[in-house]
């Protein structure tokens, strides 16, 4: 039986696990920064049995969206150990995670190559222009812009966002 739990603390045994899955789910190129990317909020573990074979989560990060400062629910790290894909393992993290940002975000916002995925989960393309604010100055990051995906959360406003600008950070930005 699959499992998802959301957890605060990771003992040394079950991050060593953690990081062999998600450098094995990313194909090698889940990079230090990604990983540190994915603390500071919450984080989703899935078992098989008490097999650890997923993972997910949502770290809070203020973003400008449409000029209006937000804490965004950003997600993170979402993956399943190769030898369990396409057994809708992924889609019951996901769900758990999506409902976590709609009830505790007004947006909440990822960057990925497989939007088919997200958006059976209500996430929606982006189409806007995406900045990040280095030094004080918005720099345009229009090469991420066909990667980031939204979802709208507890808002009373059902717009798209039209530009976002996120703070620099180590590794990707967004």
């Amino acid at each position: 039986m699959f499992e998802v739990k959301r957890v605060e603390i990771l003992d040394s045994e079950t991050e060593s696990r953690l990081v062999k899955m998600l450098d094995a789910a990313f194909e090698c190129d889940f990079s230090d920064e990604d990983w540190e990317h994915t603390f500071g909020g919450y984080r989703f573990l899935g078992f098989l049995e008490a097999e650890l074979i997923a993972h997910g989560a949502i770290v809070p990060r203020k973003i400008y969206v449409d000029s209006q400062h937000l804490t965004v629910g950003y997600v993170e790290g979402v993956a399943v150990d190769p030898r369990y894909w396409r057994n809708g393992y992924g889609s019951n993290l996901m769900a758990a995670i999506t409902k976590v940002c709609r009830e505790n975000f007004e947006v909440s916002m990822l960057s990925t190559d497989e939007k088919a995925f997200y958006r059976k989960h209500g996430w929606r393309d982006f189409e806007g222009e995406s900045f990040v604010l280095v030094q004080g100055t918005e720099v345009r990051s229009e090469e991420e812009d066909e990667g980031l995906m939204y979802l709208l959360g507890n808002s009373t406003s059902d717009k798209s966002p039209r530009k976002v600008v996120c703070e620099s950070r180590s590794g990707d930005f967004w």
